[in-house]
């Protein structure tokens, strides 16, 4: 049993961190994949330990992609790319990743154990977002994102508005029927978030970077050793940036449906709020800006458990495909049969602290030979990495209409980026387009808006709206464009 225990968690561990080096992969796509061999997992409890090892490490591997090569391995860890890459061009990669690295462990480590200890304790904080409370924190949520992170917040809107409308094509809720699908079938379910990241975000900073001349960059080993000190020195010099980040992505974790993707660049937008005049330098290569991203990345993940778990409503993408991975083999989340389920809760502590332990080291070493990456010119590795992106985008319909998507996704990635609007807002917007009208839709049927004055979370949530809006306007003079 132990020695199945194990092999199974040194599979999972070795199969996460690949799946998060993987360009615009992540957690989610590398769970898809392994549908195909649930059959093989005879223990239900080993499908627990080898996804719980998945999650944890993939999101400490996608942290590479971004920083070396200017692409996202996952939707969150997007703006991580945002400092972590102008660091890697001029030779501070090795910095770079051990301070992502560093400020990623440290908050998932706490987070963890916040959550997975005590459990039972946040049934109470989950049960206070009602209705009226997820839709005001959704407005304060699209507030930040237009005047806070944008320097540009006109264009951020409108940005913000475009993404939205794109997300409601497919069916309308109401009606049950097509909604803005041109007669096209295909546009039926709604257009895919994988296409749309990877053509809107990732795409403009492929061709950006195809383009640039490289510059050798050469490190010894010594040097390298110098910048992994420094990252972890770093990590240390400005913790509140990576506290705070980690306490955004924690609290967005706990709310269903939300994710990680809105988590990091929350966190990064009031990294940059609280930087001062350091905030100019945010987005050209400051490594607080790598830092105050990274500790929302495995914050977030540890606790979008707590939902999934306490009553089987996913807190992320990902853990979509970890309850229908766990059905499989009878563990059917949110159920009295599992919350009562000690080796369940034991299975999922213990694998979760010792992917922590095993991904550090591994990590850390890594870090030697991916900055050697950098040396490579970028057309050697473009169009592997294009292929990838394509396979990614094809992996839920498989049909060729998916490569035309990608296609038209680019399109639109490029003119919004030469534009300068902000596709961050747009991704934002396509992303909790759904979430946002059932939220209204939720709203506007059991309450008048006279009714959010009653409640002290809603309130509360309106009050910081205003706030966000009233400091993006007047006083928040570090902004930079999310573009």
């Amino acid at each position: 049993m132990l020695e199945s225990y194990i092999i199974v968690l040194l599979l999972g561990c070795t199969y996460g961190f690949i799946v998060g080096l993987i360009p615009v992969a992540g957690a989610t796509t590398g769970l898809i994949a392994i549908y195909a061999f649930v059959g093989y997992f005879d223990d239900p409890y080993m499908l627990v330990v080898f996804t719980t090892a998945v999650v944890v490490t993939s999101s400490i591997g996608d942290s590479f992609c971004g920083v070396v090569m200017n692409v996202p391995g996952a939707g969150g860890a997007a703006a991580t790319m945002i400092d972590g890459f102008p660091m890697s061009r001029r030779g501070e990669a090795a910095r770079a990743l051990s301070a992502a690295i560093s400020t990623s462990w440290v908050n998932g480590l706490i987070w963890g154990l916040l959550v997975f200890l005590f459990l039972p304790y946040y049934t109470k904080i989950v049960l206070y977002f009602g209705v009226k409370e997820m839709f005001t924190f959704l407005i304060f949520a699209m507030t930040c994102v237009v005047f806070i992170s944008s320097k540009y917040w006109v264009r951020g809107f409108i940005a913000l508005i475009m993404g939205f409308m794109v997300g409601h094509i497919g069916m309308d809720p109401e009606t049950a029927g097509p909604r803005w699908t041109m007669g096209l079938e295909y546009l039926g379910d709604g257009i895919q978030m994988i296409p749309v990241m990877a053509g809107v975000l990732a795409f403009p900073e492929l061709f950006s970077a195809y383009r640039m001349k490289a510059e050798k960059i050469f490190l010894d080993n010594a040097v390298i050793k110098s910048q992994l000190i420094q990252g972890v020195k770093d990590s240390w010099k400005y913790r509140w940036d990576g506290l705070r980040g980690g306490f955004i992505g924690g609290f967005i974790g706990l709310i269903p449906g939300i994710g990680g993707n809105i988590a990091d660049w929350f966190a990064y937008s009031q990294t940059v709020a609280a930087a001062g005049k350091d905030g100019d330098s945010i987005g050209k290569g400051n490594v607080r800006g790598v830092i105050g991203c990274e500790g929302a990345n495995n914050a977030q993940k540890a606790t979008s458990y707590v939902p999934t778990i306490l009553f089987g409503i996913p807190g992320a993408p990902f853990e979509v495909i970890v309850m229908g991975l766990l059905m499989y083999v009878g563990l059917e989340l949110g159920t009295p049969a599992v919350l009562a389920d000690g080796v369940f809760f034991d299975h999922l502590l213990s694998s979760y602290m010792l992917s922590l332990m095993i991904v550090l080291p591994v990590a850390y070493l890594f870090i030697k030979y991916a900055v050697k990456i950098t040396n490579i010119p970028f057309r050697y590795y473009f169009w592997p990495i294009l292929a990838s992106l394509l396979w990614s985008c094809t992996q839920y319909t498989g049909l060729a209409e998916d490569y035309y998507m990608f296609a038209v996704c680019c399109v639109v990635g490029m003119v919004l980026k030469y534009c300068k609007f902000s596709r961050v807002s747009f991704l934002i917007g396509f992303i909790l387009s759904a979430r946002i009208e059932k939220s209204y839709l939720q709203f506007t049927g059991l309450y008048e808006w006279s009714d959010l004055l009653l409640s002290p979370l809603p309130i509360a949530f309106l009050i910081l709206a205003v706030i966000a809006a009233i400091w993006g306007l007047f006083y928040n003079k570090a902004k930079i464009d999310f573009v």
